[in-house]
């Protein structure tokens, strides 16, 4: 009988780094692993290991990353409609008897700079950190500072725990090399007019550039940010980049999601008729509730 063994999730995060690791090296991919344990040691947020693994690949070879890693043993998770039409820029990879995700990203959400420009640039200040006996990259501690600001704000208005983290992130000393660093690391990955509530109050400063500010993909980010990133808002962006041809299908899954979809979505769901019956309707009243700020984020934003 062969016996199982189970890992804990903060041996999973660190030997995720380090097979990441191993296969981008392996394949000359360069690869950054964001978020993660990497931020409690730039003393940006307190410790903790979250669910999955983030890792930001070079644009170019992001498909053959994700290749590389389906070829070892990791298999891409089941996707619901919403997600497959509003989470363009990340795959999202399970393993057996693994208790963590791997998420690999092309591009991070909140940096408005072409996606290539934006990995240079922080490829260019990369460091390297142990985890499991083997040296990983990671951002630096000025570009963990933009990263972890745009992941929180992007639930702050929602989530308690990113607007407490964005909280603690604002009140981290930096030295004025840092703040300087910080700027021009903004700059460059066009991402000052997307902090701009959170770089002053760290004492950075910075003017974002005019096309930047009038660009369509700020007032995209600005209308995420303040629906809180949930509910009702991802549909309206579905419809929005609909053909008019899907907008009739993205309507009903709205109202009536299918089966495969309900049950991944809420995997408490009972699978009966009744079950999925109930948790459809069920689901009308969180997206109801969703509405007012989802409306008043593309209103305040219209243009």
């Amino acid at each position: 009988m062969t016996e199982t063994t189970l890992l804990r999730m903060d041996e999973a995060v660190d030997l995720g780094h380090a097979w990441v690791q191993t296969i981008a090296e392996e394949r000359g991919i360069r690869t950054l692993i964001i978020k993660g344990p990497a931020l409690h040691r730039h003393g940006l947020r307190n410790k903790r290991y979250s669910g999955d693994i983030d890792v930001l690949v070079e644009p170019a070879r992001f498909v053959e990353f994700c290749d590389a890693m389906r070829a070892t043993g990791w298999r891409d998770r089941d996707t619901i409609l919403i997600s497959e039409r509003t989470t363009l820029h990340s795959k999202n990879f399970l393993r057996d008897g693994w208790p963590c995700d791997l998420d690999v990203h092309s591009f991070f959400p909140g940096f408005l700079a072409d996606p290539t420009t934006v990995f240079d640039a922080l490829w260019e200040r990369h460091v390297t950190m142990p985890f499991a006996h083997r040296d990983c990259a990671v951002p630096d501690r000025v570009s963990g500072v933009l990263i972890l600001a745009l992941h929180s704000l992007r639930g702050s208005v929602t989530q308690a725990r990113h607007a407490n983290e964005l909280e603690q992130l604002v009140h981290v000393p930096l030295t004025a090399e840092e703040k300087s660093d910080a700027a021009a690391l903004a700059l460059a990955t066009g991402s000052a007019a997307t902090l701009e509530t959170v770089l002053p109050r760290m004492g950075v400063e910075v003017q974002a550039p005019a096309a930047e500010l009038e660009s369509r993909e700020l007032r995209e980010w600005r209308e995420r940010v303040a629906s809180g990133s949930h509910g009702a808002y991802f549909w309206f962006v579905a419809f929005r980049r609909a053909s008019w041809r899907d907008r009739p299908m993205i309507v009903w899954q709205a109202f009536w999601p299918s089966r495969h979809d309900l049950l991944i979505a809420r995997p408490e769901t009972v699978d009966t008729l009744r079950g999925r019956t109930r948790a459809r309707v069920a689901r009308w009243g969180r997206g109801i509730r969703s509405l007012p700020s989802a409306l008043r984020a593309i209103l305040t934003h219209l243009r």
